[in-house]
């Protein structure tokens, strides 16, 4: 049997599926333990009978299907099994295998992940958050236009170490965008592909440096809409912005009794990264002037301030 092997967000990770999207994550050896299992259950489903019709969680295992795509199983922080349904797409199995499946991993193994798009900067990395529909995903993507490179979308690991700066890993970089800001941004590329489970969003690759190695997270930006304006968030309000915008498939983190633990990172990562808050106009027209308030605040490195400096 063929097995793929990885290093992504921090993980060794051994597949007997193939993952295209990691393509720049892969370990060439294979002497080494892995961290990560994920296995195909012979083209069977990983649960007897009908999919269910919501996730069956407990702390250890997380077990859902998609229709017509797979039903996954998530089990001790360590091993993800695919059971593929008939005629199903490898795309769009690896679609839910990448993100409630591997989210679900992470939470397991009590790490930070949060739902967040990311571009690199000068020193390091930024942050955006916003719940569904604030742009997110089309802001970074305008970003890389300007020569800031993608560092992830969608669902994203944040590493806290004992001491120093919040890190950032990069991951899938795969962009997840609407028809009308793929054609305002002017995209000329290759047509990309289309999920039909994420309304009709394009599936927009984009490059990166193939490292695969942490870095600072110099800021978190809160998305809203409204006239252009940047304030800086403190204390809770900070706190409450970080834990309500970036928890990724919250209903998990309920069932698995870990959402106490995802407050506690969410706290320790607002003392350590400033956390600013965006408004910017619900207008194509207006990205401009927004990407151009973006890099005046990164050029002048006002948004490094520490925390405790505030009030």
């Amino acid at each position: 049997m063929n097995l793929w092997r990885y290093s992504y967000v921090g993980l060794r990770v051994e597949s007997e599926l193939e993952i295209p999207e990691w393509t720049e994550f892969e370990r060439a050896d294979s002497s080494d333990r892995s961290d990560v299992r994920i296995r195909l259950a012979g083209g069977q489903q990983v649960q007897d009978g009908p999919l269910p019709d919501a996730p069956i969680i407990s702390p250890d295992e997380v077990c859902f299907g998609i229709t017509d795509v797979a039903s996954y199983r998530v089990r001790d922080g360590c091993e993800i099994e695919v059971g593929p349904a008939p005629g199903a797409s490898w795309q769009e199995i690896r679609l839910f295998l990448l993100g409630s499946a591997w989210g679900a991993l992470c939470y397991q193994r009590g790490l930070l992940v949060v739902h967040a798009s990311a571009v690199y900067v000068s020193n390091g990395a930024v942050a955006f958050c916003a719940s569904r529909g604030h742009g997110k995903s089309t802001l970074a993507a305008w970003l890389t236009t300007k020569g800031h490179d993608l560092v992830s979308d969608d669902l994203t690991r944040i590493e806290l170490p004992a001491e120093g700066s919040a890190l950032i890993y990069p991951s899938t970089r795969t962009m997840k965008l609407r028809p009308d800001a793929l054609e305002a941004l002017g995209w000329s590329g290759p047509e990309p592909e289309r999920s039909r489970h994420h309304n009709g969003k394009s599936h927009l690759p984009s490059g990166g440096d193939g490292a695969g190695h942490p870095v600072s997270l110099r800021a978190i930006y809160m998305l809203d809409w409204g006239e252009l304006d940047l304030r800086r968030l403190t204390g809770h309000a900070a706190l409450r912005r970080v834990v309500s915008a970036t928890a990724y498939r919250g209903t998990f983190l309920e069932s698995m009794d870990r959402l106490g633990l995802y407050w506690r990172q969410c706290l320790d990562l607002v003392c350590r990264v400033p956390v600013w808050e965006v408004r910017r106009p619900h207008d194509f027209s207006a990205m401009e002037q927004t990407l151009q308030r973006l890099q005046a605040h990164w050029a002048s490195g006002e948004q490094e301030d520490p925390w405790s400096s505030r009030g």
